[in-house]
């Protein structure tokens, strides 16, 4: 369960609308984390790629795999963030790269379920939600998510469809005792609706493209160690789906807020599939107001949300006095009320870290002390996006540093001899607008993700020696032919993608 300080508006050190409409539009313009379209883009093509690696390790249901991966960006939504399909597919791409793939359970549901009932009809809803009834769509006219009602399956391969959902629906509630799914009331729906509204009114940008990445929302009570469950976005064991309790729904900016915090996570869990941050998964770092240390990446996951949060306040503040707000979703909470610091933390035996903003910072704060090489260069980028944007909305907050970028040296630095070819067989994806090409080794069975110019490098290297490459390469990017920059480059391309596998030397 991710942590939930409840609505309200602190001093963020910000007082323009326009640096907050500045703030909001940041949040969309980061290509890798913020665009959702340029996300969702990205996703696609590792749904395709992965359906045809998938297609190389099941003859049995090879066929529906490669004629599905083939089908447009239309048909494939209803399966990619359907909650059980999605998982399928995530399962079955960790036991590809794990080596232990037996039968994909994605390529059963194809023969067992879509084979019988083709998506024909773009508009069509996806499996789960075809099995709810009444059907209902959470925020019409704002995105495509809707409500978890009662199951009613039309036939055992539905019966399985849904009994599936709900252990999924078990499993990410965890351990502790939890009820069954609860039937949204008419006014839990007006309010829901009412919040996701609002959500994009204050943020026109980033709230429209949070919910964009919420398929199916439920509502649910639970006692957990901290109280009850106030909201919980799917993750991993129940993908793109919000989990939250009708209490929730009391005020659309309690709607608002929660939809936004579980929302940011799911859209930062679409990156995340497609670009590494951190080098060292298991690398931790102290955190003031909890017990023991976090990861590098839940201090990431975590920081994400509370600059989400930071704008989020500081356009409720801006537009507090705006009637037409206050007539049409009532005003706003007056005060922050954010969970405890854990007892006998540093926290909370000196009174610190009781608000978003000083949590945004001291997460800030760890993020500039780590050391550069454990970040990929994808981390790097993604946290001066993220303090750059922490930065508009709360003055006080750490400054993003200056540099334009960082370039970790690949660990590989045998002497480059030799004729340079790709490596055979692969399957691959190709995303031309956003410069970037994905990879499926068929050895390993893993996705490599190469940009515009590990993507030129690895084009050319079919045969060719390093030299001949270097001046292929400079005359394709523009650069003169043996400058030092045109051969650092080729070196450095070439060296990842020698050490991913994806090209040898040969000779």
């Amino acid at each position: 369960m991710s942590e939930h300080p409840s609505s309200g508006l602190p001093s963020t050190g910000l007082s323009s609308s326009d640096a907050v409409a500045r703030a909001d539009i940041l949040l969309c313009a980061d290509r890798q984390f913020g665009d959702s379209t340029a996300v969702g883009e990205r996703n696609y093509a590792r749904f395709r790629l992965g359906l045809t690696m998938l297609a190389r390790r099941d003859d049995t249901c090879a066929q529906a795999l490669r004629t599905t991966a083939a089908e447009p960006e239309e048909r494939l939504r209803p399966l990619l963030f359907d909650p059980v399909l999605r998982h399928c597919f995530e399962d079955d791409i960790l036991h590809l790269e794990n080596g232990t793939l037996e039968r994909s359970t994605f390529g059963r549901y194809l023969a067992e379920y879509r084979g019988e009932r083709p998506v024909s009809d773009p508009s069509s809803v996806g499996p789960c939600e075809g099995l709810t009834q009444p059907r209902r769509r959470a925020w019409p006219g704002l995105g495509n998510a809707w409500l978890l009602t009662e199951l009613k399956p039309r036939d055992p391969v539905d019966e399985m469809l849904g009994e599936r959902l709900m252990e999924l629906y078990r499993d990410a509630l965890g351990d502790s005792p939890a009820q069954a799914p609860v039937n949204p009331t008419s006014a839990d729906r007006v309010t829901l609706r009412e919040g996701a509204e609002l959500l994009a009114s204050l943020m026109p940008e980033a709230g429209a493209s949070v919910l964009g990445h919420i398929t199916m929302v439920g509502f649910t009570r639970r006692e957990t160690q901290e109280g009850p469950l106030q909201s919980m976005s799917g993750g991993d064991p129940l993908p793109s789906s919000v989990l939250m309790a009708p209490e929730r729904c009391t005020s659309p900016w309690l709607a608002a807020e929660s939809l936004l915090h579980e929302g940011s996570h799911l859209k930062l869990f679409d990156a995340l599939r497609t670009g590494s941050v951190v080098r060292n998964a298991t690398e931790r770092v102290p955190i003031p107001w909890r017990i023991g240390s976090w990861t590098v990446i839940r201090v990431f996951v975590a920081l994400h949300f509370y600059v989400h949060l930071l704008v989020f306040q500081a356009a409720a503040a801006a537009a507090a006095t705006d009637e037409a707000v206050r007539k049409r979703f009532g005003p706003p909470p007056a005060a922050e009320i954010i969970d405890e610091p854990s007892p006998g933390t540093p926290a909370a035996v000196r009174g610190t870290h009781r608000t978003s903003a000083e949590r945004a910072r001291c997460l800030a704060e760890r993020v500039l002390a780590l050391p550069e090489e454990a970040l990929t260069e994808n981390g790097h980028r993604f946290a001066r996006w993220l303090l750059t944007v922490l930065h508009l909305v709360d003055g006080d907050a750490p400054t993003p540093p200056d540099r334009a970028g960082t370039t970790v040296r690949p660990s590989v630095t045998a002497p480059l001899t030799g004729v340079l070819q790709r490596v055979t067989p692969v399957d691959a994806c190709a995303l031309p607008s956003l410069g970037q090409l994905v990879v499926g080794d068929a050895a390993s069975a893993r996705m490599h993700w190469l940009n515009s110019r590990s993507w030129t490098v690895y084009s050319l290297c079919d045969g060719r020696d390093l030299d001949s490459l270097r001046t292929a390469y400079a005359d394709a990017a523009g650069l003169p032919a043996g400058s030092a920059e045109a051969d650092r480059q080729v070196s450095d391309s070439v060296r990842q993608l020698v050490a991913a596998g994806l090209v040898t030397r040969l000779g």
